[in-house]
């Protein structure tokens, strides 16, 4: 305990420290990932929306005609979602493979390597952000409008982020030392998906494997987005929820720290 504390102290110091530096390297990651295109960064928000736009098709569409989901058009109700998981799933990819994929700053130069994750995390929070913004201006313009809820966005915004962080941290500290962890991030992604309430609504499911799901801490942050633009519920109603999912991440968090502690200085002779 003594071990993960202290190097969450240091983690916490480090990114304070370089919190500039790491902008930039922000920027400059978010630039490098979509050169050589015409559309550039405008790539990370087509990706999406392609996405989007064959579910709602498939689903509305082809399944389930024009029935609402939880009183609002499926569309609306499916967006909030799916823009949330755009983001968990890139950081957990993408952050999770963040300091294998930038090796050369572990091996090649004195670099604050703790940062690594939080400056990928933040060059995808960029693009997240851009997709939110546009989830807001289709909500203003389907006229379904907007509640005084949409306020909670900003709560559930810094959740996701922590979570990112967090297990972009963990992740990308084993992949850093074993491939098979990229290459598990990978494959059980599909599952996650389909196992988190994303298409399909937590309310419909009963009894112990309703609780079950709702352990996923993904699924919170499904649910939190929804609650801010179409459900419409204050994060503290569910407090039990909301006390299960920081207990988690403050779990989750010292063992990341503890997992960074013992391994970080095997990265130069390993990568």
């Amino acid at each position: 305990m003594r071990t993960a504390i202290l190097s969450l102290r240091d983690i916490v110091v480090t990114n304070m420290k370089y919190f500039r530096r790491t902008l930039d390297m922000a920027r400059v990651d978010l630039v490098k990932r979509y050169s050589g295109s015409i559309l550039g960064i405008f790539w990370g928000i087509v990706r999406p929306m392609v996405f989007i736009s064959v579910y709602w098709f498939a689903i509305q569409v082809g399944l389930r005609g024009n029935q609402p989901v939880d009183g609002a058009p499926f569309l609306l109700w499916f967006l909030p979602g799916i823009v949330c998981w755009f983001f968990i799933s890139d950081a957990l990819t993408i952050g999770g493979a963040a300091i294998r994929a930038n090796s050369h700053l572990v091996t090649k130069m004195v670099y604050p390597v703790a940062t690594i994750p939080v400056f990928t995390v933040l060059s995808l929070y960029f693009v997240h952000l851009m997709l939110v913004g546009i989830v807001v201006v289709i909500f203003i313009l389907s006229g379904y409008g907007l509640s005084v809820y949409i306020f909670e966005l900003f709560y559930y915004t810094l959740c996701t982020l922590t979570f990112a962080f967090v297990v972009s941290t963990m992740l990308s500290t084993l992949t850093a030392v074993s491939h098979d962890v990229g290459h598990m991030v990978k494959s059980i992604m599909t599952a996650l998906f389909w196992l988190t309430p994303i298409i399909w609504s937590v309310d419909t499911l009963h009894g112990i494997v309703r609780y079950i799901v709702m352990l996923n801490p993904v699924c919170y942050l499904v649910q939190g987005y929804r609650n801010a633009f179409v459900l419409e519920r204050w994060f503290f109603v569910e407090w039990e929820y909301t006390v299960y999912f920081w207990v988690l991440m403050t779990a989750l968090t010292l063992f990341t720290s503890f997992l960074f502690a013992k391994l970080h200085k095997e990265f130069s002779d390993i990568l």
